[in-house]
């Protein structure tokens, strides 16, 4: 077993955010708490990893009511999220003090975890928040499998993206232009993310839902019908793409984010009526029911990121203590890109 943990650790503890109440409505910071814990003992088979950073990704609110797709958080537990850390001891031949790795760290300064939960990173291909974002599987790669290969872009498509400001979408509307898409129109809200959407990630036009009419703007800017629409947000924003769809469109449901506060009485579209009149279709996707993909889309995105073909803005919040705030600051929609917390 090789450990630095003696001479580095003995004065550490694990301080850990753990959930104090299931939310009622919005989520507020009161329903978290901060705790210190004993760092665990480390057993063969399993490692102890350091946590860097930690990805804040829209699937965290839907662990934190209880009996949700995604594993729940228990009261009185650590939150689930993705991370990357670095290796402090290990108890497994396959992994060694210092080697940077990811997995589902959950929201604590140290993870204690069989090995088998763990992928060891190369950051010679790129630096490790890269495979939180454009080459991670909650960010990059869902957007590569919802564009590529459920929504099938094609050359000359006209592209809808929604939340497209955010971790997801901004890198899902550059797939689609890198697909070969004619045309690909970003929905996000306030001026300052229309104009980065258009001026840094290269999309064709951008829709400010807080200050536009979605449906009416729309209509204005794919005259001839949306082909594809990759949809994160649900609710009013997906009836207003619905009833500008083509001819045989593809609906990709990713996300709804505007449906995270309110789990129990999640309102679908009142417009899906067109899906039969247009002869579209409307096809929801995870990313886990495409792990058989993930090394031919990493590859691809790796080789865009690398020939600086696809564009990642990271936004970096500071300190475990402030995972309650930014898991707030993205439902607020108070980001650009791919937000992350740094914890060590």
């Amino acid at each position: 077993m090789k450990s630095i943990k003696g001479e580095m650790m003995s004065q550490q503890v694990n301080r850990k955010v753990i959930l104090k109440s299931h939310p009622q409505g919005a989520l507020k910071e009161s329903d978290f708490e901060i705790v210190d814990d004993e760092i665990g003992e480390v057993t063969a088979g399993s490692v102890l990893v350091r946590v860097d950073v930690l990805s804040i990704d829209a699937f965290i609110r839907t662990t934190l009511d209880g009996g949700g797709f995604h594993t729940s958080a228990q009261l009185g537990g650590v939150i689930p999220a993705l991370g990357v850390g670095t290796v402090v001891e290990s108890a497994d031949p396959g992994f060694a003090v210092g080697d940077t790795v990811t997995g589902p760290f959950c929201s604590q300064s140290y993870a204690l975890l069989p090995s088998v939960m763990l992928r060891k990173l190369d950051t010679s291909i790129a630096p490790a928040t890269a495979f939180l974002g454009a080459l991670g599987m909650a960010t990059g790669l869902t957007s590569y499998t919802g564009i590529v290969y459920v929504g099938k872009a094609k050359p000359g498509d006209t592209v809808v993206v929604s939340g497209a400001a955010g971790a997801v979408g901004s890198i899902a509307g550059q797939v689609a232009r890198l697909a070969g898409a004619s045309t690909v129109i970003g929905i996000a809200g306030g001026k300052h993310k229309v104009d980065f959407l258009v001026n840094e990630l290269g999309y064709t036009a951008a829709i400010d839902y807080r200050n536009e009419n979605v449906e009416k703007r729309l209509a204005e800017l794919a005259p001839n019908g949306v082909n594809l629409f990759f949809d994160n947000v649900g609710g009013e924003v997906l009836d207003a793409v619905l009833m500008n769809i083509a001819e045989e469109a593809r609906v990709v449901l990713c996300g709804a984010v505007s449906q995270y506060e309110n789990m129990a009485d999640v309102r679908g579209p009142k417009n899906y009526l067109k899906i039969p009149e247009r002869n579209a279709s409307m096809l929801g996707f995870t990313i886990f029911h495409y792990a058989h993909k993930h090394a031919e889309a990493e590859a691809q995105m790796g080789k865009w990121l690398k020939s600086g073909e696809l564009k990642v803005r990271e936004q970096i919040e500071e300190g475990i203590e402030n995972f309650p705030a930014t898991v707030r600051m993205l439902l607020d929609g108070g980001h650009y890109g791919k937000l992350m917390l740094r914890v060590h």
